[in-house]
């Protein structure tokens, strides 16, 4: 046993016994990278892992990820031949990612993912898979250039993995409710965390009951205008088509409940 794995240990459980007294994602987010930082790792992100054929990034969580990574991997699309995601869908116990079954020569695409991962500064990395109560599934992803682990430590971090989700999602979570209040200040943004804005929330939990665009209006005492812009602004934010999509999605990511 060497002294830093205890000290290593001895802070993961400081931190999991932490994570219940914050109630700001970004705190939670800095006191979890502050303490992987000291096993190499420089990024990680916690996020549910979306269904085939959607981006990754409006699923995401908790993130601290390389600079234009995010944008470059929805774009090209390589969340469909991610060789992590593949296996983080298929096991529930954490792994690094050299440990991930492929065979590099059949599968090109995965092949490209892990080769630009690397480039991008993420040579090494390590997941914590979890499934939650709701059903969905997703993980915690840890990345650097070097890592090194010894199986205490792993284990300290595949526990603190859990704990992290559950804080993500806690301070991430959605209103419970629906609350129509006074309409909010010009240039207002969404809490920390949330992909929509209050207002969009608003008016996508109305079209969830069967609402008309124009009673929408009438509730919220806002123009029919408005309320076509906030459910624009909802579809670009989600990346979905019509109003029907849009309201599924923001149910599935829980932007909104019933």
């Amino acid at each position: 046993m060497s002294d830093a794995d205890d000290a290593f240990i001895r802070q993961s459980f400081d931190l999991i016994d932490g994570l219940d007294g914050l109630s700001d994602p970004l705190d939670v987010q800095k006191s979890i990278f502050d303490l992987v930082a000291r096993c190499g790792f420089s990024y990680f992100a916690i996020t549910r892992l979306p269904q085939p054929g959607e981006r990754i990034g409006p699923n995401l969580l908790l993130s601290v990820w390389p600079e234009g990574w995010l944008s470059h991997y929805d774009r090209v699309g390589h969340y469909r031949h991610d060789p992590v995601v593949h296996h983080c869908l298929r096991t529930t116990e954490p792994f690094a990612w050299s440990e991930v079954p492929h065979a590099p020569d059949a599968a090109p695409q995965a092949r490209r993912v892990m080769e630009e991962a690397r480039e991008h500064g993420m040579g090494a990395g390590y997941c914590v898979p979890v499934h939650d109560a709701g059903g969905f599934q997703g993980g915690i992803s840890l990345a650097g250039e070097r890592v090194e682990m010894t199986p205490r430590v792993r284990r300290a971090i595949h526990l603190l993995g859990l704990y992290a989700w559950s804080a993500a999602t806690r301070t991430t979570a959605r209103q419970p409710k629906m609350l129509v209040g006074p309409k909010p200040s010009a240039g207002s943004k969404p809490p920390a965390g949330r992909l929509l804005s209050a207002r969009e929330r608003d008016v996508l939990a109305f079209a969830a009951q069967g609402r008309t665009r124009e009673e929408t209006a009438d509730l919220l005492g806002v123009s029919v205008e408005t309320v076509s812009t906030h459910l624009r602004n909802a579809r670009s934010k989600i990346g979905t088509r019509n109003t029907t999509h849009t309201v599924i999605e923001a149910l599935r990511l829980r932007e909104i409940v019933l």
